[in-house]
């Protein structure tokens, strides 16, 4: 309930300023997640096993559905809920749980996304992707091609923190931003363990260009998502 009530606010947000501002927002709650999970005292749970921590039931929930609505879009993730209150409001025991709700989602992600839902909702995923380089050159036609090389790495950890390393398998955002720090480009591309190298053509020459620039994974180290473009 925490974690949906967290993710209406993100969704407000994302409605007034917009997507590409919402960095500010997401980075506000990984860091409370990561700090939380850092001193966590017991055993840290798998999100649809929540059981009492602040850190996984707030800030862990408002992530992961920020994530899967960015993954699979904002109408599918308002069809599952729709579908979950038309089921289950005013209903007596049994109630509904954690597992009725990722049903719904289930419903509506494709089947190739479904290892998502194991990663951010029934696992303790954690990414690692780095931004190793980046370079411009200018194009006959006055736009820029933009060589991104990143790194990317996926762990799952128990409860008791230890940690062990999965296949990264799933999509990011490869993207640019000006010197400001306005998004320029972003497009969503496939990543596997290890380096990956992409290019992007903008209208517009970037500053800085890296994955995940918004910080929408669960990552340990978001300060290293982008660095500066050399031409």
């Amino acid at each position: 309930t925490e974690s949906l009530s967290e993710y209406s606010a993100l969704m407000v947000l994302k409605q007034k300023y917009g997507d590409a501002k919402m960095h500010r927002f997401l980075k506000y709650e990984l860091d409370r997640y990561l700090l939380g999970r850092g001193s966590e005292q017991k055993t840290e749970r798998p999100l649809v096993r929540a059981d009492g921590a602040a850190y996984v039931h707030y800030q862990k929930g408002a992530l992961a559905l920020y994530a899967l609505q960015d993954a699979i879009g904002e109408p599918a993730i308002n069809d599952a809920l729709a579908a979950f209150v038309t089921r289950w409001r005013f209903a007596g025991p049994p109630y509904a749980r954690s597992v009725d709700l990722l049903a719904e989602f289930r419903r509506v992600t494709p089947a190739a996304q479904h290892p998502l839902i194991v990663d951010l909702f029934e696992t303790i995923t954690l990414y690692d992707v780095r931004a190793v380089s980046a370079s411009s050159k200018k194009l006959a036609d006055g736009r820029f091609s933009v060589d991104v090389l990143v790194t990317a790495k996926k762990v799952r950890a128990d409860g008791a923190g230890n940690e062990t390393e999965v296949p990264f398998d799933g999509m990011a955002d490869i993207g640019a931003l000006d010197a400001a720090g306005k998004v320029l480009g972003i497009e969503k591309r496939v990543l596997k363990s290890g380096e990956n190298r992409f290019t992007l053509t903008l209208a517009k020459d970037p500053a800085k260009a890296g994955i995940d620039p918004l910080g929408k994974l669960i990552d340990r180290d978001a300060n290293d998502n982008v660095v500066a473009v050399t031409r």
